[in-house]
């Protein structure tokens, strides 16, 4: 079935025209195979990003403008502790949980979200700060997709920062377990990859001079699924990296940015390997309004043998014999990232991303991603977020994928009081694959209520 034929691929050719945005300062290249990369919209919640300053993802890095802020949004004090305390429900429609081309299957799913983010101040230099999501998915028909325990937001954090001199130093522990397919594009016909995340590393930031500044860091990062069908995914990642920079006007920036990432799979039909990435990087603040973040560089992938993975048919599910993939990966990567904020009421993103992904049935894809969004608050208290982003992708190995996915989301959030919030989501799902029965298309809607305690 060519779903993006007819009118739907006309429509992704106009939107592609406004090129597109993700979330701000991703660092995905850092997390080589637990980017977060594609489908930027992700999954719909209860709209707790209404609330300034009040981020449901987790931690963001600290700054001195974060310190200011937190004075307002802090609504306990324990001691030297600070804490947000945050609840949302909300009972979300899906036609296709299984993102299924065929046997789609539909149902209500009722998704409770309790949010805790905190912060301790050792001194004026040191300060650590924390963040946890936590929810849970139950269906009202198909219980067996009920989540296994309580899921914990992939960006739930504890990062400690302290300053000495010129120094800088950020150690960071992120923990999360998630059972959504929908960030990695290449899955379909599942209803759940479950799977629990952890990245723990170090970063020190050094101030050179008044110009120049140098940051190095490394990171480890896990993977561990806990089903079968998803166990060769299993792996860990050491990932070493330099970003140096150089201020050369107050409003342009320029550096280098290296990563070299040694991964290993645990199942032995996966082949170890690393990938290297190196190159430039700009940011430009074009006026008081905009600012541009642009990147671009080599990628290498290599492995140290072939991956043996199983082949099914899309359509029955039954297994139809073994593939060997023993391709290496060698290609450019980029990102360009432009924000925009016209007035205080307005505020887009727009920005395009090509970067080499660990594969499922191969040794890796290559993914092309484009978004665009928009927050506006066009009256008092309420807020519209559309979203729409495309993306390509092409597997390794013999029996290569090549796929586009199409997404649009809406949100409709209203702030009754300080505390309490309310919002309306919709989001439409579409890929195009060249593999047999593995086409899909979604609609999700999503009522939610969100206080802030």
């Amino acid at each position: 079935m060519n779903i993006l034929s007819g009118r739907i691929f006309p429509v992704v050719a106009t939107i592609s025209f406004f090129t597109a945005g993700v979330t701000t300062a991703q660092d995905f290249f850092r997390d080589f195979g637990s980017s977060r990369s594609s489908g930027g919209i992700g999954r719909l919640g209860p709209g707790a990003e209404v609330f300034i300053g009040n981020n449901p993802n987790g931690i963001t890095p600290v700054t001195d403008a974060d310190l200011v802020q937190d004075e307002k949004n802090y609504n306990i004090r324990i001691g030297a502790l600070d804490l947000t305390l945050a609840a949302g429900v909300g009972f979300e429609f899906n036609d296709n949980i299984t993102l299924s081309e065929n046997n789609r299957i539909s149902d209500v799913i009722f998704r409770p979200q309790f949010d805790i983010e905190g912060a301790i101040r050792f001194s004026e230099k040191s300060r650590l700060r924390l963040g946890v999501g936590l929810s849970y998915a139950k269906y009202f028909n198909e219980t067996r997709f009920d989540s296994d325990s309580l899921l914990i937001s992939p960006n739930s954090a504890v990062t400690w920062t302290a300053e000495a001199g010129a120094f800088k130093f950020t150690v960071r522990e992120r923990l999360g377990y998630q059972e959504d397919p929908f960030d990695l594009p290449v899955l379909g016909n599942v209803a759940r990859y479950q799977r629990w995340e952890n990245q723990a590393g170090i970063q020190v930031d050094w101030d050179a001079n008044q110009y120049t500044k140098i940051s190095v860091g490394y990171d480890r990062y896990d993977l561990w699924t806990t089903d079968d069908t998803f166990s060769s995914l299993d792996r860990g990642i050491n990932t070493v990296f330099l970003r140096p920079s150089y201020q050369i006007s107050p409003r342009f920036t320029l550096g280098v940015n290296g990563s070299l990432s040694m991964f290993e799979f645990s199942d032995n039909t996966r082949a170890d390997g690393y990938a290297l990435l190196i190159g430039p990087f700009a940011r430009w603040q074009v006026s008081d309004f905009t600012d541009v973040y642009a990147e671009v560089g080599y990628q290498q992938t290599s492995f140290d043998g072939a991956t043996l993975f199983t082949t099914f048919n899309q359509l029955t599910g039954l297994q139809n014999g073994v593939g060997l993939d023993n391709e290496d990966g060698s290609s450019f990567y980029a990102k360009l990232e432009i924000v925009n904020r016209p007035t205080e009421f307005l505020r887009q993103r727009l920005s395009f991303s090509k970067t080499a992904e660990l594969g499922f049935q191969s040794n890796f894809y290559d993914l092309y991603h484009v978004e665009y969004t928009l927050d506006w608050a066009f009256r008092e208290n309420t807020t519209i977020r559309p979203t729409v982003f495309y993306e390509y992708y092409k597997t390794s190995g013999p029996q290569s994928e090549e796929a586009h996915r199409f997404g649009a989301a809406v949100g409709l959030y209203h702030v009754f009081s300080d505390n309490f919030t309310a919002g309306l989501d919709y989001r439409f799902l579409v890929r195009d694959s060249n593999l047999p029965g593995a086409d899909y298309y979604q609609n999700l809607g999503m009522v939610s209520l969100y206080y802030k305690f």
